[in-house]
């Protein structure tokens, strides 16, 4: 599941430049695309988008893996979902059984064939589909979140010379998980080192219950407060605390919200903490997935 098409015009693009740069290398970025994105009702981000002819808004959803669509507009474009032997957990905890196979897939100029998108049946009002990393990956992604942009780099760059907007940086290593495209980096959380995962699909911010208690906050702790509990044994439990600031090696965001979820409630997270939009949308972030590093200035 990748723009082939993009790939291949991609190619065709440097083809030029690094002939002219035999000698030296032409550290310039080149930018495939700048594509405006729209805020949801519940504070992510979407981007326009081209599923066989019919303009669509996606979801952009770095936590999740490969690209998907509702059933409606799988009705829209003629396809019929079939049944896939690999399933995947969606947006809201959604199973994901069925894909369609698109002819033609467009991300601004940039143009894929055949491409296989799952259905989703719990994508929620206000987006047709996901763009997941399994599109992402191929390129250096830029979230120029006080601009309302994501633009898409190409990844053959010197290494370093990314920062086109600042001339004061973070740059912090990148983690890129094999199975998933996920991106995970490290931060420290009331003067702890833990990792985060950058997940642009979920508005909140979510740790387990035990993490917290690996930074010393308890169920007893006076200022973790229960804000929801449910289950027959109310199992399922989420917190509230005041976390004063989240570094990320000298970039502080302070008093992030980010909510404590018992672990029957995130039985598979581990010990990350889930970095959602409330948060990321105060960075301009570049991801370089290629070089596995994330270039990080506040948004403004």
């Amino acid at each position: 599941m990748m723009l082939r098409a993009a790939i291949a015009l991609a190619a065709l693009m440097i083809a030029p430049c690094a002939a002219r740069a035999a000698d030296a290398p032409d550290c310039r970025l080149m930018r495939y695309a700048a594509i405006p994105f729209t805020t949801i009702a519940d504070g992510r981000i979407a981007i326009p988008v081209g599923v066989d002819g019919h303009a669509a808004s996606f979801l952009v959803d770095t936590g999740g893996v490969y690209v998907s669509m509702t059933p409606e507009l799988a009705k829209e474009t003629g396809r019929t979902p079939k049944e896939v032997d690999r399933w995947l957990v969606g947006v809201g905890g959604s199973l994901m059984t069925t894909a369609v196979h698109v002819d033609e897939f467009t991300i601004d100029k940039l143009k894929g064939k055949g491409i296989p998108v799952y259905v989703d049946t719990r994508l929620g009002v206000g987006v047709d589909g996901t763009v997941d990393p399994d599109m992402m990956a191929k390129f250096d992604v830029d979230f120029d979140f006080a601009h309302g942009l994501m633009n898409l780099f190409s990844q053959d760059h010197c290494p370093g010379k990314v920062v086109y907007w600042a001339k004061d940086f973070v740059v912090l290593p990148m983690e890129v998980r094999i199975n998933s495209g996920h991106i995970r980096v490290p931060v420290t959380l009331e003067g702890k080192k833990v990792m985060a995962t950058l997940d642009t699909g979920s508005m909140d911010s979510v740790m387990s219950l035990k993490l917290a208690k690996s930074l010393g906050i308890t169920e007893d702790s006076p200022d973790l407060k229960l804000r929801r509990s449910s289950g027959s044994e109310n199992q399922f439990r989420t917190y509230s605390y005041p976390f004063k600031a989240l570094d990320m090696d000298g970039i502080a965001v302070t008093n992030p919200h980010i909510m404590v979820m018992s672990d029957a409630m995130l039985p598979r997270m581990g010990d990350d903490i889930i970095l959602g939009m409330g948060i990321l949308r105060q960075l301009h972030l570049y991801v370089a997935y290629k070089e596995e590093k994330l270039y990080i200035t506040p948004a403004q």
